[in-house]
């Protein structure tokens, strides 16, 4: 692999876990969950929204602790790329019936599709 491919990764995956662990934890352990754009309504919706948050805490998570041994994790960056592409889809299905949204979610699509491409196009070579 080389130091580019790296450099790459590297980044991509710090990115991505420090922008899903530090929000999903925050989320997790408030003691009012939802804000302004994304209300909880009852016990159930606010239940699930914290089991989403604490989902997004452990995937960030994973994406750091890929870093620990990257050379030998192609698959579970493959697994981060289709787990991306999943978040795209609920995107691009949110617009498409729920209207266009704002330009921070369409930057955050941007990044998603671009956290997909990176992980399922170049992940680690296979050892």
């Amino acid at each position: 692999m080389t130091l580019t491919h790296k450099i790459v990764l590297y980044a991509a995956l710090a990115l991505l876990g420090l922008g899903l662990l530090i929000p999903g934890l925050m989320e997790l352990v408030r003691t009012k969950t939802g804000t302004a754009f994304l209300i909880a309504e009852n016990v159930e919706a606010r239940n699930h929204l914290r089991a989403l948050n604490g989902m997004m805490a452990g995937m960030g998570l994973a994406a750091l602790l890929i870093c620990l041994n990257l050379e030998a994790m192609r698959w579970p960056v493959i697994g981060l790329g289709i787990i991306m592409v999943g978040v795209v889809v609920g995107r691009v299905w949110s617009i498409l019936i729920d209207g266009n949204p704002g330009g921070m979610t369409l930057f955050y699509l941007a990044t998603d599709i671009g956290f997909a491409a990176l992980f399922l196009l170049w992940p680690p070579p296979a050892t």
